[in-house]
Order: C-alpha cells, then sequence, then structure tokens
C-alpha cells in the first residue's frame, strides 16, 4: 500500500480556490473551509521557568556519559539548561546532510507562494511524495524529489541524538552523541566557536566545504584526537592528548571533548555550532548540523539544515553558551506548550539494533491544542500513518489530521512510528506503540476517559487491531481505508479470499475473530467504495458483523473515493465529531473479552524480527488472567455482568445519514446503530453478585471492588463455563470466607487477597459469606 494520489486537478483548483479565498478575507469575507489544501502545522513552543536543583558534576574525558546529569526535554530541536549543561535534543533520523540543488530551485517557487497563500504549503509535500508520478504523469529526474531535503544517505553514525556544553573554571567541555555508531573512528565532530564581536569570512577548514562570518576557532573531534584551527591566523594544531574520548560502546555512542578556556580569550560566554559527518580519516562529510530550534515540521525535519549545508554555512545555527552560568550550575525547567512537537523517548535495547534508525533512540508526533493547560487532563487521539508513511508523515502530507482531530476538539494528538513505515503496528510495532503509549502518559495530562484511536490504511487496521486488543483503553476508534486484517480480505471464506501482506497471516490476524472484544468501544468506519487496495466486500462485511452484535457503530461510504483519497482530500471531521460523543466506562456493568491465541502469537512473531516478544491479551475492564486452555491454538472467551451495576436496558437503532455534512464534503452514505434506552423496560434491581460465561478458559480473576460488588457482604454468582474453570476473585478478601457452590462447600483459598475457587464444568452457582 504505497502511497498513491491522484489529485493534480483537485490541487490546481482548490490553489485557485485558496487564493479567491484569502482575497475575500481580504475583503472582509469569511473563507470558506476547503479541501486538499491547508496551512501548516504550526511548530510547539516550550515554556520556560528557572528551576533550583542539583549542580553540575565533574566530568571526565573518557566517552562515558555518566558524569553527564543533565536531563534532556525529550523534544527534537530543543535547547534547555540542566545542571549546568545546555542541552541541544536533536531531530532523529535526519542526518542527510546537504540538498543537491533540485530542493532549493523547488522552494524558490514554493515557499514564497506559501507565504502569500499559506494552504500552498502542502504542494512541498505533495511533490516530496510523487503525487505527479502517482497520477500517472512521468516525474522527470530533476524534478524527482525525496521526503528528505538532504541528499546524503542516511548517515546513521553521524545522526545526532543530543549535544551538551558545559564548563568549569578551567575547561569548555563537549559531548555529541548519535543514534547509532559501532566503530569511534568513523564518526567525527566539526565544532564551531564564536569567542569575539563582529567576524570576517573564513573557510572552515578539514574538508568540509563550509565557511563562516562568525567562528574565530574551528575543532575537529573524531575517535581519540582532535585539531583546533585558528581561522584568522589559517593555523590548525593538535589538541593535548587526553582532550577527546568516544565511545562507540552500547548505546551511548558518544564524542567527548575537553577544550581550555584559556584558549577562548577568557570570556564569559561563546558562541557554538556544531556538525556531525562520517569521517574519512583526514576531514568531515556534514550530514547533521545542531542548534536548529526552529526546523519546521517535516517527515525528516530536515529543511533548514540541507539548505543551510548546501549553501556552505551554519552561522544560523549559533546557540549562545554562557559559561560562568554553566559553571554555576544553571538549571530550567520546561513545558510543551501548544503545537506541534518531535518528541523522543528512549525505546528497549531488547527491540533495538545499531542499524539505521533501529536504536534505543525513537520518536513520534505530539500536537497539543491551544485549549490544553498542564494540570487540566485533555482527550487524547492516536492517529496511526499508513504503509509507507512515518511518525512525521502526517505533519507533513496531512495536517487536518491536527486541525481536525485535535484542534477543532481540544485533543491531544498522538501520531507513533510503529518502528517503521511497515511493521502494520505488530511485533516491533506494536511495542512501539505501547512505549508511545506509555511515555505520553508519563508525559502529558491526559483524561483516560476520553482517549480514541484512528488511522489511514495501515493504521485503519492498526484502529481495529488495537480496539480488539484494549477495548478498555478507548473511548472509540475510527478506521479509514482500513484493511480488516493485516492484508486484505475479500469478505468470503475461502483461502483466496484472504491475501496477507508484509509477513502477515490474513485469516489469522482477522479482526472479525476478535469484534465481539468492542462492546463499549464505538466505530466509525470510512470507507471509499472504488478502494483499489482495501476490499469493500471486506469492510461491508465487517459493519454487517456490528451490526449482527448489536454494537453503536456508523459505516461511511464514500462512492467516489478510492484508497488515498481520505489523505488527500484531507477531511476527518464528520468522524471524529461522531467519536467524540463518547467517553470510556471504566468499569461497565457488562465484559465481553476473547482471547485468540493464534491472532495473539502473531502479533508477537509477525514483524518482531524473531526477537522474544510475549504479549497476554488477557484483561479488560474488571476482568483479567483469562488463561486459555490451549496456549497455542485455543481461544478463551468471556462474557460477564455485574448485577451490582444496575444498567437501563437499550435497543439497538439504525442511523442513516448523508451526502455531506459541515467541513465533510463527501459525498458518503451514512448507515449504522446507536443505542437508545428501552422505554418498555424496566431497569432491574441492583444485587451484590454476578454472572458469566466463559468457553475454552481454565481460569479468570474478577476485581469485585470496580465491578462494585461488596466483599464484605455475601456475594452470590452464577457461572457457566464448558470445563474446570478457577474463579479468581479480587475483593480484596483478608481471610477465608465460607464459599459453597450449589449450595455444597468447597475447598477455596486465599492467595494475596484474591480468593480461589474451583468450579466443575457446567452451570454453577456460587455464594461467598
Amino acid at each position: 500500500m504505497r502511497r498513491r494520489v491522484t489529485i493534480l486537478p483537485a490541487l490546481a483548483l482548490a490553489c485557485l480556490a485558496a487564493g479567491a479565498a484569502a482575497a475575500d478575507e481580504h475583503e472582509g469575507v469569511v473563507p470558506v473551509d476547503l479541501p486538499v489544501l491547508s496551512e501548516g502545522v504550526p511548530r510547539g513552543e516550550l515554556a520556560r521557568e528557572p528551576a533550583a536543583g542539583a549542580g553540575p558534576a565533574a566530568k571526565t574525558v573518557d566517552g562515558a556519559i555518566g558524569d553527564w546529569v543533565g536531563r534532556p526535554t525529550r523534544f527534537g530541536g530543543s535547547l534547555a539548561f540542566d545542571r549546568g549543561e545546555l542541552i541541544y535534543q536533536d531531530h532523529l533520523f535526519d542526518a542527510y546532510g546537504a540538498d543537491d540543488g533540485r530542493d532549493a530551485q523547488r522552494l524558490a517557487v514554493l515557499d514564497p507562494l506559501a507565504d502569500a497563500v499559506p494552504e500552498t504549503r502542502r504542494l512541498d509535500a505533495a511533490q516530496q511524495a510523487d503525487i505527479p508520478g502517482e497520477f500517472g504523469l512521468a516525474t522527470p529526474e530533476e524534478l524527482s524529489v525525496q521526503t528528505h531535503y538532504g541528499d546524503l544517505e542516511h548517515q546513521d553514525a553521524a545522526d545526532l541524538a543530543e549535544l551538551r556544553v558545559a564548563a568549569d573554571a578551567d575547561a569548555l567541555w563537549l559531548l555529541a552523541r548519535t543514534t547509532t555508531m559501532t566503530a569511534a573512528e568513523g564518526t567525527a565532530l566539526l565544532v564551531l566557536l564564536d569567542t569575539a564581536p563582529g567576524g570576517a569570512r573564513h573557510d572552515v577548514p578539514f574538508g568540509s566545504g563550509l565557511a563562516t562570518e562568525r567562528a574565530e576557532l574551528a575543532l575537529l573531534l573524531a575517535g581519540d584526537g582532535g585539531q583546533v584551527a585558528d581561522l584568522e591566523a589559517g593555523t590548525v594544531e593538535e589538541l593535548p592528548a587526553g582532550s577527546v574520548a568516544t565511545d562507540p560502546g552500547g548505546y551511548g555512542n558518544a564524542i567527548e571533548a575537553r577544550l581550555p578556556r584559556s584558549l577562548l580569550g577568557g570570556v564569559a560566554g561563546v558562541g557554538v555550532a556544531a556538525v556531525s559527518g562520517a569521517h574519512d580519516g583526514g576531514g568531515i562529510t556534514p550530514a547533521n548540523a545542531a542548534f536548529r530550534t526552529d526546523e519546521p515540521p517535516r517527515e525528516h525535519w530536515d529543511k533548514r539544515q540541507a539548505l543551510a549545508l548546501a549553501a556552505g554555512s551554519v552561522d544560523e545555527f549559533f546557540a549562545q553558551a554562557p559559561l560562568d552560568e554553566l559553571a554555576a550550575g544553571r538549571s530550567e525547567r520546561v513545558t510543551p506548550g501548544p503545537g506541534y512537537h518531535d518528541r523522543v523517548f528512549v525505546s528497549d535495547e531488547a527491540i533495538s539494533q545499531e542499524r539505521g534508525s533501529q536504536g534505543i533512540h525513537q520518536h513520534y508526533g505530539l500536537y497539543i491544542p491551544e485549549a490544553h493547560r498542564p494540570g487540566t487532563p485533555s482527550p487524547l487521539q492516536l492517529w496511526l500513518h499508513f504503509r509507507g508513511g512515518l511518525g512525521h508523515t502526517a505533519a507533513n502530507l496531512v495536517p487536518r489530521v491536527f486541525r481536525h482531530y485535535g484542534e477543532d476538539v481540544d485533543t491531544i494528538v498522538v501520531t507513533p512510528e510503529g518502528r517503521g513505515s511497515s511493521r502494520w503496528y505488530v511485533g516491533k510495532g506494536h511495542v512501539d506503540v505501547l512505549e508511545v503509549w506509555e511515555d505520553v502518559m508519563d508525559t502529558l495530562d491526559v483524561d483516560r476517559d476520553r482517549v480514541y484511536v484512528s488511522g489511514h490504511s495501515m493504521g485503519g487496521w492498526g484502529s481495529y487491531l488495537l480496539g480488539v486488543l484494549y477495548p478498555d483503553r478507548f473511548a472509540a476508534a475510527m478506521p479509514v481505508a482500513g484493511p480488516v486484517t493485516q492484508g486484505a480480505w475479500f469478505g468470503c471464506d475461502s483461502d483466496p479470499c484472504y491475501q496477507g501482506a508484509n509477513g502477515g497471516d490474513a485469516r489469522v490476524q482477522h479482526t472479525r475473530r476478535l469484534l465481539d472484544n468492542v462492546r463499549h468501544v464505538p466505530l466509525a468506519i470510512f470507507q471509499g467504495a472504488i478502494d483499489e487496495l482495501v476490499p469493500v466486500a471486506g469492510v461491508s462485511a465487517q459493519a454487517l458483523r456490528l451490526t449482527e452484535l448489536g454494537y453503536p457503530h456508523r459505516y461511511y461510504l464514500f462512492p467516489a473515493y478510492e484508497h488515498y483519497s481520505h489523505p488527500i482530500v484531507d477531511e476527518w471531521i464528520e468522524g471524529v465529531r461522531y467519536m467524540h460523543q463518547f467517553s470510556r466506562d471504566p468499569n461497565p456493568a457488562r465484559v465481553t473479552y476473547a482471547r485468540d491465541m493464534p491472532f495473539e502469537r502473531a502479533t508477537e512473531s509477525v514483524q518482531s524480527d524473531d526477537v522474544p516478544l510475549d504479549f497476554d491479551f488477557d484483561t479488560a475492564y474488571w476482568m483479567s488472567e483469562l488463561e486459555p486452555a490451549d496456549a497455542e491454538n485455543g481461544v478463551a472467551r468471556f462474557d460477564g455482568r455485574s448485577l451490582a451495576r444496575s444498567e437501563q436496558p437499550s435497543l439497538a437503532l439504525p442511523e442513516a445519514g448523508g451526502p455531506l455534512s459541515p467541513g465533510q464534503i463527501g459525498p458518503y452514505v451514512m448507515t449504522g446503530l446507536r443505542r437508545a434506552p428501552d422505554p418498555l423496560a424496566e431497569t432491574p434491581a441492583a444485587g451484590n453478585g454476578f454472572e458469566a460465561t466463559l468457553s475454552g478458559a481454565t481460569a479468570v480473576r474478577l476485581d469485585l471492588e470496580r465491578m462494585g460488588i461488596q466483599a464484605a457482604a455475601p456475594v452470590e454468582g452464577a457461572v457457566t463455563t464448558d470445563r474446570a474453570l478457577e474463579l479468581r476473585l479480587d475483593g480484596p478478601f483478608s481471610t477465608l470466607p465460607p464459599v459453597t457452590v450449589d449450595g455444597e462447600p468447597v475447598t477455596a483459598t486465599v492467595d494475596g487477597g484474591v480468593l480461589r475457587v474451583p468450579l466443575p464444568a457446567g452451570g454453577s452457582t456460587l455464594r461467598i459469606g
């Protein structure tokens, strides 16, 4: 499902319309909200305030990072002080070096146009995605571009993760870390130092191809050696032995250096610029510039870097290092503000490799709406990219994701990378989503009852996947052009009806197997009737199954849309409005959940690169530890109800709508179900008990407190199971209460507050207390 889009005529028409809208606005008329073209996503800033804390640590030139104690912000392209260290967090996977001239030529036309008509900024992303070629028009080689602006092969060993500056009374200290490094001699760091006001133009040596009008000194650091060039005098000297150390071991990936402050002329502050690159033994090929705090959101965040390196100067990227303040331990606290951020986190070494973008340093896109206030929980939206995309693809190519899913509904939007473009959110990609989830919940104030998941194409599949595996995390889901399995399903049951993709098993990974799990997760399904990649018959059958189950949902069928029409038109608001009707009930009266072991094993093994993974999809709401009788091929099913949570009976009523709605030009036909109170049914009286039906399971655990059941009072339960079962009831129970099954005492036990009751196959009535 590589990106195929067919929109040049639409782009041209929308461009003209955008200009007309701008003219209308100039005349005082409110412009029409147009599809296709839209303004770029605004870059987020960090709010700062001084912070007290522990002072700087003494440092040793050994390449080890343990004596660098400051905490990075974990926001790409940010600069902050902590414990006497000026810490720059770089954007990841952006070490592509200089533009070869083609991007600069194109941008010479497009950037002024975007300044005049901001909605046309998307034209740049459209050409990067090779829209002309996908439209069926030949793209001349001289116009062919990529989603990064630099034109080197990705220099992973020179891909900066962070760069730090520190100082003490005697020395200036430097630490650079890269995302990947396996050899001490292969990576070099070029450092420019501005030690005096003014300046003249000087060529920077070491084969850098750069010039500067700011720096007086240039350093080349590599391996265990370094050189310093006096640019005014035109001399180059070796740094004293022991001034530089490189450690490629583990994931430290560090180049560390000490420079005597006497070399700086006794100044209290110094300007610093730095570029990493491949080291050929004598010089450097610049690949990645530090201190880029104003890169516009792009797929690889390297636009300004590529253009600056092509122009032969990084003077625009100098940062000021106040040496005396660093020596005194300057610190500050930062908080992410509204706009789009490149969020960086540290991944599990078990799924990481010193190769390409597969190291422990990973990232995701984060959009914070204007309405968000730290300390006040906000709704959260996960948006999963399509196959061929990356974590920042939406910000570059599909900007209204952040408007419709985010700003318009005051919701934080998170776009995981999924460990690459085609992992289908299983295997290592699944671990990535879980790590992103943990980082978001630890970093931001999230309303956990208003969390939603959506995505396009492969990301639509991910929406089904996360919904059926983790229904208790989401209030609603919105698959857009989403395959219902990892690959394609044509709506029938013979083997040719299932087509796997990227190592997937389409029959085993069919989310229809687990669709019962989304009882409390309404789905808004967007699907094009002429989708050439996702069979509409399979998606329609998926929607029909929701109808058979009586689950609330909406199926939006767009008769004129093919697979990439939705990201082309870039309109999502109708489905977003539907999702935001719902909030999660963390403790519903009824829980339905199936644990499918072949599905689980596929999620562990597909796209895992043979790394052993162990996911236990055994929990939903107040039910946990659902154990299958057959751990390899079995399916364990649970359907239970808390009688303590009185629930008004409801009806499943049909819905219909279309052909369009405000902000969604369509046309579409919507069908679905909604829940409504049953006016003829009486609400049953609450009781201190539960009922449950299980199949294929040998054990299950129920949290009585979350079910609203009082463990201190007599508890009654009715359980039907197709085999012997250990029922675990979390009271908590401090002592063993009397337990009967079908009126007869049974041998039960209490372990850690959990009452364990053996039950036979068939129907059983039990009483506790």
